[in-house]
């Protein structure tokens, strides 16, 4: 059991350098948070003191994101944390809660171990600040909301029980946990010597609860993301019950995914993949990559956007290149790890293989498409491919190899032909050999005259000819 105290209670040399703490606060944020947090570690009975933390972690989050700012960093820094219900250490729950919010401010499943760690410890006012926190980030989230309203009747403030069952009665008529939670509130209320009947938003609630109803009932339309809030609660519930069971952790990633919330769509399989059963799921470890490379598109079509409306901001410029590096530098090291475990997986040598050639690593790129042709599904991609590979290191004789062979194989004049034709006319260009590479870039020309620059070489031959 932890006390929970003022600052005023705490050593006077440390509340000494909270002052300075506070006053630097405005120029100095950083420092003034790790004052506070190295404090409220030694002392984490401090609720006025974590209040102080959680405010300016929250300014900090809010300047320096600016909506978009620090998104690629998340799937790193934010990862999948279980409820500490029932943990057998709530201390360390409880500073590891601190370190994950400390990350990332808006971490909700942070802020739930922090209440169920501060609940386990006899902190009932921490554990309602917890509640409180997650109230301000998700305010219709009524599972919240519920646990809200119990942590309330715990630390005797039954007022506020009171609003928080109205608020869930208005969201949700006729709940029962709702009812029941204002019953005891209101007998919490009596047994306090205190007038319930004063409040008005229960008064209120109880008269017109039945009209509310029927009218809530009338106008209600099940949207898409209520569903899937319902789904992924009832999908939880169950895997509560069965914990070992990897379907449930692949449902609620698909889930969450579909409701747009990427972040914990992959936390979900990160989970799984630690599992007994997941950790040799290879199709576990490839949804979490689609994911995370779903997740960096996410990201770079929001600086994207960002900077078609502000083109000359040089900050927006430059995050939407990291943002797109970054992508380029995850699947590359996640790729090479895949080929390096999983060597004959030829598709995963073809992906490999594309980023070498588009970072200009002929070299490197060369042997992965070689490999790569052994698998059916992107053999002729990967022929077309080694033989650009060739061509660019001016390897023109085994490039014309590769494209002949794509030229003869595939009968019809589809877009991977033409660009197996177009590449054979350069390379035949770049040997000076122009009466071969004009052949070639006739072919295309009779079957698609729009294709890349082929009019334009076209057009300039039967020019000079005619000169």
């Amino acid at each position: 059991m932890i006390e929970e105290i003022l600052i005023t209670q705490l050593d006077p040399r440390q509340v000494k350098q909270l002052d300075a703490a506070d006053k630097a606060s405005l120029s100095n944020p950083g420092y003034s948070v790790e004052v506070y947090a190295a404090i409220l570690k030694q002392s984490p009975g401090c609720l006025e003191l974590r209040k102080k933390l959680r405010a300016l972690q929250f300014r900090i989050a809010q300047s320096s994101t600016k909506g978009l700012s620090g998104l690629l960093g998340k799937v790193t820094s934010a990862p999948f944390m279980l409820r500490g219900k029932g943990d057998k250490d709530p201390e360390g729950l409880l500073v590891k809660a601190e370190d994950l919010i400390a990350k990332s401010p808006g971490n909700v499943l942070a802020h739930h171990m922090l209440a169920d760690a501060a609940s386990a410890l006899g902190m009932v006012k921490t554990a309602v600040f917890a509640l409180e926190t997650i109230k301000k980030i998700q305010p219709k989230d009524m599972k919240n909301l519920k646990e809200l309203g119990n942590a309330y009747i715990e630390a005797g403030d039954t007022e506020s029980a009171i609003t928080v069952g109205g608020e869930i009665m208005k969201l949700s008529p006729g709940d029962g946990d709702a009812e029941d939670l204002m019953k005891r509130a209101s007998v919490a209320v009596a047994m306090n010597k205190g007038k319930w009947e004063q409040s008005e938003d229960f008064r209120t609630q109880l008269k017109d609860e039945s009209e509310a109803q029927s009218l809530e009932q009338a106008a209600k339309a099940v949207t898409d993301s209520k569903s899937l809030e319902d789904l992924i609660r009832q999908t939880y519930e169950k895997y509560e019950k069965e914990p070992e069971n990897l379907n449930h952790y692949r449902q609620l990633s698909d889930y969450y995914q579909r409701y747009g919330d990427l972040e914990n769509a992959i936390a979900w399989i990160q989970e799984a993949r630690k599992q007994e059963a997941g950790q040799a799921d290879v199709s576990l470890e490839e949804k979490e990559r689609q994911l995370t490379v779903e997740y960096f598109d996410s990201a770079i079509d929001q600086w994207e956007k960002a900077f078609q409306e502000s083109p000359n901001d040089e900050a927006v410029r430059k995050s939407l290149e990291e943002s797109i590096l970054n992508k380029k530098q995850y699947q590359k090291n996640q790729l090479e790890s895949l080929v390096q475990r999983y060597p004959n997986d030829y598709g995963y040598r073809y992906e490999l293989g594309l980023i070498l050639f588009e970072e200009e690593d002929y070299d490197g790129s060369l042997p992965h498409f070689q490999l790569a042709q052994r698998n059916a599904k992107v053999r002729l991609d990967a022929i077309l491919h080694l033989g650009r590979a060739y061509s660019r290191k001016n390897f023109n004789d085994l490039a014309i190899e590769q494209f002949n062979l794509l030229k003869n194989e595939i009968q019809v004049m589809d877009e991977r032909k033409k660009d197996a034709i177009y590449e054979l006319g350069c390379c035949f260009e770049s040997m000076g050999n122009q009466e071969g590479a004009i052949e070639e870039f006739k072919l295309i020309y009779s079957a698609d005259i729009s294709f890349k620059d082929v009019a334009d070489k076209i057009n300039a031959f039967y020019n000079q000819s005619g000169a």
